[in-house]
């Protein structure tokens, strides 16, 4: 929020090109050869949510692959690239990037242009999807978008000052080293869950598997999950699901709340049982009124799905534009307006699968969500 009628947007480019192949959105960018980040909208919103576009430009430049992320309390947007690419492969031949990816990026609202690249090394190097901060308590969670893959917090060093460091810890269910709840878990299923340190949260090599991180949790007893992407604090706990968890590997929706500083209650909300139902949960957020809009990321047409507070699923908004996922879901700071993507082609050039950002608006206070 600006303040008044404006606010602003700060939208994601998942855009992974090769080296050879690099269009940097701006000249001030992390990696010269990388060809993703972020750009900032402006928009004033109507009291019925209508919008205008006041403007838009670069805000983060020269990553890879920015999924997704999530917003501060302290108005700034984590952008997280899902990638572990460096200058490196796996046979140690240079690839021809300049930096090491995988890091989380912090990118002021109030930025007018391209910011300073920092990469947020505390937090992990890993493939990123989601970032949800809990208000009251300042802790940081984050989805990795791997199967099998963690759940994890950060505990910032300095409240709101993400560069200054921090701790990171991958969640493990109490009792039970290792747990999976990919499969065989039923709805409603709480489990007692606790937290495992990360040692060596950023491996310092121009080479790293995807699971380098995941794994030090694993040796220490953290959870197994499937794909886990989108994420978002409400009253308290910490929504987030799992693309394709699930006996039919269709999704599950998870919600964690803490109970005391170190424990707390793990619970399965939703199970998808088909992908008529739910069709791999990717992007997600609770509406001002409770309920969960979730994003679908599976094969075939993809829709915006709406979820009542008593876990009911309906349809809500369908691409019929092309066969692109739909991510990036959130209200804006009014409560009137629904902002969503249509994620398009990776290659900005490619007419056929266009990038496109909606709005949404309408009386929600008559509906469900």
């Amino acid at each position: 929020p600006l303040g008044g009628d404006r606010m602003r947007i700060v939208r994601n480019h998942e855009v992974t090109f090769k080296p050879e192949r690099a269009a940097p959105l701006a000249d001030r960018s992390y990696d010269p050869f990388g060809s993703g980040g972020t750009t900032t909208l402006e928009v004033r919103v109507a009291p019925d949510g209508a919008v205008d576009l006041l403007g838009e430009w670069v805000s983060l430049s020269g990553t890879l692959t920015n999924c997704a992320g999530g917003p501060t309390p302290w108005g700034s947007w984590l952008s997280c690239e899902e990638t572990v690419r460096g200058p490196r492969d796996a046979s140690g031949r240079e690839t021809g990037y300049a930096q090491r990816h995988g890091y989380v990026f912090e990118v002021p609202s109030a930025a007018d242009g391209p910011v300073d690249p920092v990469p947020l090394r505390a937090m992990g190097r890993f493939e990123h999807e989601a970032v949800a901060v809990d208000p009251a308590t300042g802790i940081l969670y984050l989805t990795e978008d791997f199967n099998p893959c963690g759940f994890y917090r950060f505990l910032p060093a300095s409240a709101g000052r993400l560069s200054a460091g921090g701790r990171l810890q991958a969640m493990a269910v109490s009792g039970v080293s290792g747990y999976d709840t990919r499969t065989g878990q039923a709805k409603g299923t709480r489990l007692p869950v606790s937290w495992v340190d990360i040692d060596d949260p950023d491996p310092m090599s121009d080479y790293v598997s995807s699971s380098a991180v995941f794994d030090q949790g694993l040796a220490r007893g953290a959870a197994r999950f499937a794909r886990l992407e989108g994420c978002w604090a409400w009253s308290g706990g910490i929504y987030f699901d799992a693309t394709t968890g699930g006996d039919a590997q269709t999704g599950q929706v998870w919600h964690y709340r803490p109970e005391g500083a170190d424990t707390g209650q793990l619970t399965l909300v939703l199970e998808s049982p088909s992908a008529e139902v739910l069709n791999m949960p990717d992007n997600l957020c609770v509406t001002p009124r409770g309920g969960l809009i979730i994003c679908e990321d599976g094969p075939g047409t993809c829709y915006v799905r709406g979820v009542t507070p008593e876990g009911d699923v309906f349809d809500f908004l369908r691409n019929e534009l092309n066969d692109s996922e739909l991510a990036g879901v959130c209200f804006s700071p009014q409560g009137r307006t629904l902002v969503v993507n249509i994620q398009g082609a990776s290659d900005p050039h490619d007419a056929e699968r266009p990038s496109l950002t909606i709005a949404v608006w309408g009386p929600w206070e008559r509906g469900i969500l």
